[in-house]
């Protein structure tokens, strides 16, 4: 179940709850009538989205500023930058070198395996900071479309 909460007077409605810890994202939240017992299970700050359980139903609530409503008025939809933290092969090919090794610190941009198809050789790159977490080919190896080659740990 998807909610919308518009967030122009969200801070006023916030001020008016009795809100207390009670555990690792368990929280009651309450009024002056009524308390609820609701458990956090995921937040996603780039995509304004919470999804909350309370009385074993589960809630994706989504929080929506005047931009935000604008933009949906308009029928725009904001990218959201997302960073893979998998290198997968673009396309089916042949490991041609392997640029880097477990625990190699790698900025975006750099090189991290070159890949032969279509007798063309494509170097993949970092698509931002981080380290090689595990590397799950080896130079000479054919690779299908979409197989994960690499897995980085982002900084």
């Amino acid at each position: 179940m998807l909610n919308t909460i518009h967030t122009i007077n969200l801070e006023d409605q916030l001020n008016e709850l009795d809100i207390t810890k009670l555990g690792e994202g368990i929280y009651r939240v309450g009024s002056k009538s009524a308390h609820y017992i609701l458990e956090v299970l995921a937040v996603d700050f780039d995509l304004k989205t919470l999804k909350v359980r309370q009385d074993h139903q589960v809630y994706d609530i989504v929080f929506k500023n005047e931009l935000d409503l604008v933009l949906d008025k308009m029928g725009i939809k904001r990218k959201v930058e997302t960073v893979n933290t998998d290198v997968k092969a673009p396309m089916p090919g042949k490991v041609i070198e392997v640029i880097v090794a477990v625990g190699d610190r790698v900025s975006k941009g750099d090189g991290i395996v070159i890949l032969e198809a279509m007798k063309m050789e494509n170097v993949l790159k970092a698509e931002s900071d981080a380290v090689i977490k595990s590397i799950l080919i080896e130079e000479g190896v054919s690779v299908e479309k979409n197989q994960l080659l690499i897995e980085l740990d982002i900084d």
